[in-house]
């Protein structure tokens, strides 16, 4: 018994010595790679020297410089791509920004600029709008763009989305139903009450379409009555706001229901 009893007091001694072993081993890879990782971080062959910014039109480089935040002796490898893409997507032009690493010590930061839909008229100014209804570049400029004129004070801030619901409306009328229907919409405008008038281009007659409800319907009718040339030649306006009874007004006097 004396002889069993004491192979087992070897063997977990040897187990104990391995254990141990393995603990210092542990510890020593952890220094090892802490070392490791702080000479990368330090090494002035592994720090950002060049950064290249593509996609801006409307965004200012050293707006993108200044939100990239990167600092003179910083680390390429260690560098929190994803965190700096996200300080960039916070400026009112950018709707998304890509930044990733080149050759050693190269940055490229890629930005998708917010494209325009629309040119908002306020009371405090023009502003481009995008799909979404954030409007990102002040500007009194619709450049080619269909217009949506708002007659009540309206908040603005850069960068973040118009909440107001016939706003909302009438860029869903220019973002869908336009293309879908081929109408010739060059500016919608929105009352004090919040209905809705689409001008159309070349004196062509405008649209009352009402408040949203109904939407799909309303637009719908327009179309519909946009293909009868003898009632759009002659017309001064058409109201489908009660899109069961629509009319139409003609130039002269009067008022004709369809």
């Amino acid at each position: 018994m004396s002889a069993r009893v004491t192979a087992i007091k070897h063997q977990t001694e040897r187990r104990a010595k391995r254990s141990a072993w393995r603990t210092v081993r542990g510890l020593l890879l952890l220094v090892l790679l802490g070392e490791v990782g702080t000479a990368m971080w330090r090494s002035p062959a592994l720090c950002v020297r060049q950064v290249v910014v593509e996609g801006i039109a409307l965004t200012r480089p050293e707006q993108v410089v200044r939100e990239m935040r990167i600092g003179d002796g910083d680390s390429w490898v260690f560098l929190p791509t994803s965190r700096i893409a996200h300080r960039i997507q916070r400026l009112p032009t950018v709707a998304e920004a890509v930044i990733s690493r080149g050759m050693p010590g190269k940055v490229t930061m890629r930005v998708f600029e917010r494209q325009p839909v629309a040119l908002l008229l306020t009371s405090n100014g023009g502003y481009w709008v995008d799909e979404r209804g954030v409007p990102f570049w002040k500007t009194e400029q619709a450049k080619g763009l269909p217009t949506i004129r708002v007659d009540t004070p309206l908040p603005v801030v850069l960068g973040r989305a118009v909440r107001n619901k016939p706003v909302q409306t009438a860029l869903e009328i220019l973002h869908r139903y336009v293309p879908e229907y081929q109408l010739p919409v060059a500016q919608i405008v929105v009352d004090r009450e919040g209905n809705l008038c689409l001008n159309m281009r070349e004196g062509l007659p405008l649209v009352k379409i009402g408040d949203s409800t109904g939407l799909p319907q309303k637009m719908m009718r327009t179309a519909e009555l946009w293909t009868q040339p003898q009632i759009v030649q002659q017309a001064e306006y058409l109201d489908v706001s009660c899109v069961d009874k629509p009319v139409w007004k003609p130039r002269e006097k009067g008022k004709g229901a369809l």
